[in-house]
């Protein structure tokens, strides 16, 4: 994961305990993308809460990042359906995505792609969770 974490732009990654903290935190869950030979290539860290004015919970998405050399084979667009499917188990009102302030255009544009608006500077919220509020 601190690979993947330096990829994102985050150059001291990350470290064993803050790592244990976020597993073992009943609200927040990473998945991992493999490739045939299990070296990660991928990873979504997800975490939700129950929210008061929503009436139910929302979803953030905290980091995604696919390794550069796996981009543009579905890696991302596989993690990202991976949460949709999480908040729909978790009946959650709402999906955001908070993007890194040096998000590209690229980057920008998968979001879009993948059913995200954004709604403000570096927030993307799930077009499709904003229906079921």
């Amino acid at each position: 994961m601190a690979s993947l974490l330096k990829e994102l732009g985050y150059p001291q990654g990350t470290d064993q305990q803050t790592v244990h903290w976020v597993v073992s935190h009943p609200e927040i869950e990473i998945f991992v993308a493999g490739d045939p030979q299990d070296r990660p290539v991928g990873m979504v860290s997800f975490s939700h809460r129950p929210q008061l004015r929503l009436r139910g919970r929302v979803g953030t998405i905290d980091e995604l990042v696919v390794t550069e050399t796996w981009r543009r084979r579905g890696v991302g667009r596989a993690l990202i359906r991976q949460i949709l499917e999480r908040c729909k188990v978790l009946s959650a009102k709402q999906l955001q995505l908070v993007s890194p302030m040096t998000t590209t255009p690229e980057t920008r544009n998968f979001y879009t792609a993948c059913g995200f608006s954004e709604i403000d500077s570096g927030v993307f919220r799930h077009v499709d969770t904003e229906s079921q509020r």
